[in-house]
């Protein structure tokens, strides 16, 4: 991928419903693939592991590994999942995992990846998403932050703030 050159969106994002949408390169996080943010789709809304809390928006963050990952990689998944740790400007409603998936190592010019759920807080003005590059030959994240990736959700923009 040449410097400033994001590709377009491969087809497993067209079907999503997405809360808000953006287009950030967080640069490579993994050897020979680039991290490009997609945007927070809709994961409906949901209660904290006490269910006694009222149901709050859940999005996840969608993304693409660019160029995409061959199939001749699928023996080792986890060397393709960064670290992310979530966080917002007020406190969110309950303490949060990483869950998520990534699509079948197929090659091309993307493989699609999606994190989450995650709990919008109410009141919410900026996201955070810490993200962890893999080093090549490891199996799992850095412990220490690339950067980060910061959502507006008023401005309805993204930027990327390398560490």
């Amino acid at each position: 991928m040449n410097k400033g050159e994001i590709p377009a969106r491969g087809p497993a994002l067209a079907g999503r419903s997405f809360v808000v949408t953006f287009d950030v390169d967080c640069g490579e996080l993994l050897p020979g693939h680039n991290f490009v943010a997609r945007g927070l789709s809709d994961s409906g809304a949901g209660s904290g592991p006490d269910d006694d809390e009222p149901p709050t928006q859940l999005i996840s963050l969608e993304y693409e590994l660019v160029p995409g990952v061959p199939q001749s990689e699928s023996h080792d998944i986890w060397g393709y999942l960064v670290g992310i740790e979530y966080a917002a400007d007020v406190e969110l409603p309950w303490a949060v995992t990483d869950g998520g998936a990534i699509a079948p190592f197929e090659g091309g010019a993307t493989t699609h990846g999606s994190r989450g759920s995650w709990p919008i807080p109410e009141g919410a003005r900026h996201l955070t998403f810490d993200l962890y590059p893999v080093r090549a030959g490891e199996r799992w994240p850095d412990d220490r932050p690339a950067g980060q990736l910061v959502v507006d959700l008023h401005e309805q923009v993204a930027h990327w703030k390398a560490a």
